[in-house]
């Protein structure tokens, strides 16, 4: 059987020094008559080696020398796991981590990390660079040290315990990345986080050829290949430099003021029904909207001054961090 910590072996002894001590008031109250408040009064006295009355029937004197046995072995052992506790150094530990699960708790909308390999590590850089909230999970413990994510939220452990997704916020968050070694973890961590969370965004990492279809029926929105994604880079380094320069610049937040986001269109936002030519974004925010990605249709690049807005819809814009922030109050029916 594992061994409990320290932390909870002393609140059992303290449970158990409570039980003693009310046992020991119901007893001196019921064989010396005593009011319950002096029950309590004799109880913790006699626990400390001090009674100002002396037991007046022989049954009192059993009761009192049984409660002093018992009442030193359970002081004994609450004593002995304080000290362990003090000496292994659990006791910051455990308020550490008790601040770690307030913060926690307090999150909303924010991301999971599952895998901090070398892809996760460029994930959580990249979502720590633009200030976007996030939790590590990776069952190395060794990795929660890197300098560069410290004070970050870190949970050691399995990806695919439901336990550590619920203490990571999964039913809160707003999208997972899962970059575990093998393909095969990877699906069931989609597996279980869509279980979890019907309405939270996917991103999973695939290296075999064939398990795209696989993730995808566990419930992954996006699949990424860094091979695949490597070679079309480095291809088009080569044939179109300028263009894929120029789309890094734009998608570098910390480079420049223009950003390119994805802002989802609420049932509750004033766009809904409307045409883009009456809601005039573009005078209104200052946003370009460059395209829309509609549930079943696709990504149309372009839209005309016809296009009508609908619930749902994610629209990509252009525009600077004001804009864009303008922009998302719209969508959202503020």
């Amino acid at each position: 059987m594992k061994e409990l910590p320290p932390i909870r072996r002393l609140a059992q002894s303290l449970w158990l020094l409570t039980v003693v001590a009310v046992a020991g008031a119901v007893g001196f109250r019921v064989l010396d008559n005593a009011r319950w408040l002096d029950g309590f009064y004799y109880a913790v006295t006699t626990l400390v080696g001090f009674r100002d009355s002396h037991p007046a029937s022989p049954a009192l004197k059993v009761f009192t020398m049984a409660y002093i046995i018992t009442g030193i072995v359970v002081v004994g052992m609450a004593f002995s796991n304080l000290l362990a506790l003090l000496l292994e150094g659990d006791l910051k530990g455990y308020f550490l981590e008790r601040r770690m699960q307030k913060r926690l708790n307090a999150l909303k909308d924010h991301i999971i990390v599952c895998g901090f390999g070398k892809t996760g590590f460029q994930a959580a850089w990249e979502l720590k660079q633009v200030g976007v909230p996030f939790v590590l999970i990776e069952k190395d413990e060794s990795k929660s040290h890197n300098a560069r994510f410290e004070g970050e939220l870190f949970l050691v452990g399995n990806a695919m315990d439901e336990v550590l997704l619920e203490r990571a916020g999964i039913t809160r968050a707003r999208g997972l990345i899962t970059t575990l070694q093998t393909d095969a973890d990877n699906v069931l961590v989609t597996l279980t986080a869509r279980q979890m969370n019907p309405n939270l965004s996917i991103v999973a990492r695939s290296t075999k050829l064939g398990t795209e279809n696989k993730l995808k029926a566990a419930g992954a929105d996006h699949i990424v290949s860094p091979y695949e994604i490597g070679g079309r880079r480095m291809a088009s380094l080569l044939l179109t430099p300028d263009l894929l320069n120029y789309v890094d610049v734009i998608l570098d937040k910390k480079q420049m003021e223009m950003a390119i986001e994805h802002i989802l269109v609420r049932p509750e936002s004033y766009l809904v029904g409307k045409t883009m030519r009456e809601v005039r974004l573009r005078d209104r925010t200052g946003a370009l909207i460059v395209g829309i990605n509609r549930p079943m249709e696709g990504l149309r690049f372009n839209p005309t001054g016809s296009e009508v807005f609908e619930a749902g819809d994610v629209l990509l814009a252009m525009g600077d961090h004001e804009a864009l922030d303008a922009l998302v109050k719209v969508s959202r029916g503020v």
